[in-house]
C-alpha cells in the first residue's frame, strides 16, 4: 500500500516538472529593445539586454528589472559575459543579423522583423505573437494584445471628436525634422484611436521621412512633437521667424510630448496612444516652442 502510493506520487510529481518546464519561459538574451518591451510586457524578464540605460531613456516602460544584466551595445555586446549567462535562446531583429554566426555559438539565435513589410496594426499582432511564442507564453501574447485593444478603445472614447489631422515630427535640427507617415509605429497607434495622419507622402521603411520645416508650410494639420529636442533646438526656435510663422498659419498651439521608442510594438504604440490623448484632453500639455 506505501509502496503503491510512492510510486503513485512519484508519477504526480513527475508528470508536474514536466508541464512546470513546458510551460516556464526560457532564459532570454534580447538585443533588441522592441523585443524587449514586449517580453517585459508579456510579463517575461530577460536574462540580459542591450544598453540598459538608454533603453531608459527612450523606451522608458515597461522598466527592466534591476536583476537584468547589461550586456553593452546592441551592435556589440559582450561576448564572453553572454557565454557566462549560459541563455537559452537569444532575440535580435533582422538589423543585427551580421552577429547571428557568433551568437549562434552561445545559444540558438531567433530573428523577428517588424518593419519589412511595413508597419501596421496586424503587424504589430504578429510580433507579439512570435515573441510570446519564443517565450512559451502564447497566451499571454493574446492577453496583450486584446488588453491594449481595451485601453486603446477607451482612450478613443475619451477624445473630442473632429481633431484635425496629427502632423507627428521629431527635430533634427531647428529646420529639419523627422515626420512619421503611414507605416510608422506612431501612424499605428493614431489610427486606433480614430485620428488620422496629416503626413501622406513616402517614407523610408522605418515609416519616416527627413524633411525640412519648410515642406510642412501648407499643410493644415495639429503638430504634434515628440521629445528629446537636440541640444539648443528649443531655445533657438523660440527666436526661428520662419518656425513662428509656420506655428501661427496652423492657428493650433503645437503639443509637446515625451519621449517615445518609434521603432516599438505594442508597448510603445499604447505609450504613444496614452500620451497623445493626454496632450488632446488637457491644453495645458500642449507647449508652444
Amino acid at each position: 500500500m506505501i509502496k503503491s502510493s510512492f510510486l503513485t506520487l512519484m508519477v504526480w510529481l513527475t508528470a508536474a516538472m514536466m508541464s512546470a518546464s513546458v510551460s516556464a519561459s526560457p532564459r532570454i538574451l534580447s538585443l533588441d529593445w522592441t523585443q524587449t518591451e514586449t517580453l517585459l510586457a508579456l510579463g517575461v524578464t530577460p536574462v540580459a539586454v542591450a544598453q540598459k540605460a538608454d533603453y531608459n531613456s527612450w523606451v522608458k516602460a515597461p522598466p527592466i528589472p534591476e536583476k537584468t544584466v547589461d550586456i553593452g551595445l546592441r551592435t556589440q555586446p559582450n561576448m564572453e559575459r553572454l557565454a557566462e549567462l549560459h541563455p537559452d535562446k537569444i532575440l535580435i531583429s533582422p538589423i543585427f543579423k551580421a552577429m547571428t554566426p557568433k551568437l549562434s555559438t552561445i545559444a540558438p539565435v531567433s530573428s523577428i522583423p517588424l518593419y519589412e513589410s511595413g508597419l501596421s496594426w496586424t503587424s504589430l499582432k504578429t510580433v507579439t505573437r512570435q515573441i510570446a511564442r519564443e517565450a512559451n507564453r502564447p497566451e499571454a501574447g493574446e492577453t496583450l494584445i486584446a488588453n491594449a485593444k481595451q485601453q486603446l478603445a477607451s482612450l478613443r472614447d475619451t477624445i473630442p471628436g473632429e481633431q484635425p489631422p496629427l502632423l507627428m515630427i521629431q527635430f533634427l535640427d531647428p529646420n529639419h525634422v523627422r515626420v512619421f507617415g503611414t507605416n510608422s509605429l506612431y501612424h499605428a497607434a493614431i489610427s486606433e484611436l480614430g485620428l488620422s495622419n496629416a503626413w501622406q507622402n513616402t517614407t523610408n521603411s522605418w515609416g519616416f521621412s527627413m524633411v525640412s520645416t519648410r515642406e510642412l508650410l501648407d499643410l493644415d494639420a495639429q503638430l504634434v512633437i515628440v521629445r528629446p529636442l537636440p541640444a539648443g533646438v528649443e531655445q533657438t526656435l523660440k527666436t526661428n521667424m520662419f518656425w513662428q510663422y509656420l506655428v501661427k498659419r496652423t492657428g493650433r498651439t503645437p503639443l509637446m510630448i515625451d519621449p517615445v521608442w518609434s521603432f516599438g510594438a505594442i508597448p510603445s504604440a499604447l505609450r504613444f496612444a496614452r500620451l497623445v490623448t493626454v496632450a488632446l484632453t488637457d491644453p495645458e500639455q500642449g507647449e508652444q516652442s
